[in-house]
C-alpha cells in the first residue's frame, strides 16, 4: 500500500463529524500537505438506491468547518430526499394512470386474469412492453376458451384437456401449435399463483393439484429455434433495401436504415434491442437504461433509451454492455472492420448523423413493432422464408464462426455469453450435422490407414 494513501500513525484525528450527523459523509484519500482525508458525500451512503440522482458523488470544501460539514451533507441529503419522493411519485402516477377500478372476484378464470392484469402490485404491470404482449396473447388464449369456467370446477385433467386443444394447428394438416399450448398453460399457473398469494383457497388448490401432479398431465414445451440468417440471406436483404430505396418504391433514408440494422445484428452479433433500443413505460425504466450507459432521447414527446447513437460511435468505436450480458460486461468495437455495416454507415447523410442510428418515420427511432414489419416486407422481396427472423440474425453469425474454424470459447465470447453459459451458446449454432460427416471422414481415413 502507498504511504500516502493512508495517515500515518501519529497523525491526529481530523474534524470529521460523525455519519449520524452528516449523513453520506466519507473521507476521499488521505491528503499529507493538508493533514486530512477529503470529505465527500455519497447518495448511496445515504439509501442504497438512489433512484437515478444527478449527483451521486459531492466533494465537500476541505477547509469546511465540521459544522459546516454536517449542514452541507444535511442540505445534499434534503436534496436527494426530494429526488426520490419525485420519483417515486411519477411511478404511482404511472401505474394509477393504467389502473381501473377492480370488479370483485367471482371466482371464475376471466375474473382471477382481471385480478392479475390489472392489481397494483402485479407483476404484470412492471415488465417492459414487449413482454406484456406476449403475456397478453397467451391470456387471450386462455380467456377465450375457460374465461366462463369457474376455478373450483376445474381438475387437473381439464387442464391437460385444453393444452391438447391450444396445441392442436390453426389448419388442417399445420404444425401443431406447442409453444402456444405451453406459453397459455404456464400464464394460467402465473394466474393462480398471483390469486392464491391473494389468499383465495380454489386457485391455490388447483395450483397445488398441477405442481404436484406431474406424472398424471404432461405440458410439453416447443424445442428451441433451429432457423438461422445465412451471410447470403443477410447480403440479399441489404441490397434488395437499397435497391427499394432507389427506385423509389419505398423511402430511401428508411431502407439504408433497415439494411444498417440487419447488418449490424449480422456483423456484431446483437439482438434487435441492442440496435434499436426500446421505449421506457416509467421514468424508473428510462433512469435505469440511462446507469447503463443508454442514451435518453425525446422524440416527438416520447423517450427512446438506446445505445446505438451516432454520439457512441466517435472515431467509429463503439462500447457498449449488452443485453444478452445482463449489461454487466462491455464489448468493443471496431465499425470499420465489418464490411456488410461500415460502407452503409458511411452512406449516411452528415447532417442525418445525430441521435439514434437506426431511425423510422420522421426521423425518430424506428419502433420494435415497425422494425418488425418493414423487415418482413424486405426479407420476402429478397427471397428469404417467413420462418427465418430478423433475431435469427444472432445465430446465423455464430453458425458462420463456427463453420469458419472459430473456437467455441470465442464463439460464447462472441455472444457475449458467460463461462457458465456453453449450453446456452451451443444452442445458437446450427447445421451441426456437417461436424457430424466431418467426423466421420475422420475416422474412416483412420481407419484405411490403419488397416483395419
Amino acid at each position: 500500500m502507498h504511504p500516502h494513501d493512508q495517515p500515518p500513525k501519529t497523525a491526529g484525528k481530523t474534524s470529521m463529524p460523525p455519519r449520524s450527523k452528516a449523513p453520506g459523509l466519507k473521507g476521499g484519500r488521505y491528503r499529507p500537505e493538508l493533514g486530512k482525508r477529503l470529505p465527500y458525500w455519497y447518495a448511496k451512503n445515504v439509501v442504497r438506491d438512489p433512484m437515478g440522482f444527478p449527483d451521486p458523488c459531492i466533494a465537500l470544501p476541505p477547509e469546511a468547518t465540521e459544522a459546516e460539514l454536517i449542514e452541507l451533507c444535511q442540505a445534499h441529503s434534503a436534496r436527494l430526499f426530494a429526488w426520490i419522493d419525485e420519483q417515486q411519485r411519477a411511478v404511482a402516477a404511472d401505474a394509477a394512470a393504467d389502473a381501473p377500478l377492480l370488479r370483485p372476484y367471482d371466482g371464475t378464470v376471466d375474473s382471477a386474469c382481471d385480478w392479475y392484469e390489472q392489481h397494483p402490485r402485479t407483476r404484470f404491470r412492471k415488465v417492459k412492453a414487449n413482454t406484456r404482449r406476449t403475456y397478453l396473447d397467451s391470456l387471450k388464449v386462455v380467456r377465450g376458451t375457460i374465461g366462463k369456467r369457474l376455478i373450483r370446477n376445474l381438475t387437473i385433467f381439464d387442464v391437460q384437456d385444453y393444452y391438447d386443444l391450444w396445441r392442436q394447428p390453426k389448419i388442417a394438416g399445420g404444425r401443431e401449435r406447442i409453444d402456444r399450448a405451453h406459453n397459455a398453460v404456464t400464464m394460467f399457473k402465473t394466474v393462480l399463483r398471483f390469486n392464491a398469494a391473494l389468499r383465495r383457497p380454489d386457485c391455490a388448490a388447483l395450483l397445488a393439484d398441477l405442481d404436484k401432479a406431474t406424472s398424471m398431465v404432461s405440458f410439453e414445451k416447443g424445442g428451441a429455434r433451429t432457423e438461422e440468417m445465412t451471410f447470403s440471406q443477410a447480403r440479399a436483404f441489404i441490397e434488395k433495401a437499397l435497391d427499394l430505396g432507389r427506385a423509389g418504391l419505398l423511402p430511401a433514408d428508411r431502407m439504408l436504415y433497415m439494411a444498417i440494422g440487419v447488418a449490424t445484428q449480422f456483423e456484431l452479433v446483437l439482438r434487435p434491442k441492442d440496435i434499436i433500443g426500446e421505449r421506457p413505460k416509467t421514468l424508473r425504466d428510462r433512469d435505469k437504461a440511462v446507469r447503463r450507459g443508454a442514451a435518453a432521447i425525446d422524440y416527438g414527446g416520447q423517450i427512446w433509451t438506446g445505445y446505438f447513437t451516432w454520439e457512441n460511435i466517435p472515431g467509429w468505436q463503439w462500447r457498449m454492455r449488452t443485453s444478452k450480458s445482463k449489461y454487466r460486461a462491455p464489448a468493443n468495437f471496431d465499425l470499420t472492420i465489418y464490411p456488410l455495416l461500415f460502407p452503409l454507415l458511411e452512406a449516411v447523410p452528415q447532417e442525418q448523423r445525430a441521435g439514434a442510428v437506426v431511425k423510422g418515420e420522421h426521423g425518430h427511432a424506428v419502433q420494435e413493432r415497425s422494425y418488425r414489419k418493414w423487415y418482413r416486407a424486405i426479407a420476402r422481396v429478397a427471397g428469404i422464408p417467413d420462418a427465418v427472423w430478423n433475431m435469427d440474425a444472432r445465430a446465423g453469425a455464430a453458425t458462420e464462426a463456427e463453420e469458419a474454424g472459430a473456437e467455441l470459447g470465442a464463439i460464447r465470447a462472441l455472444l457475449t455469453h458467460s463461462e457458465k453459459q456453453e449450453a446456452t451458446t451451443v444452442r445458437y449454432l446450427r447445421r451441426r450435422d456437417k461436424q457430424r460427416v466431418a467426423v466421420q471422414e475422420v475416422r474412416n481415413r483412420s481407419r484405411q490407414e490403419g488397416g483395419t
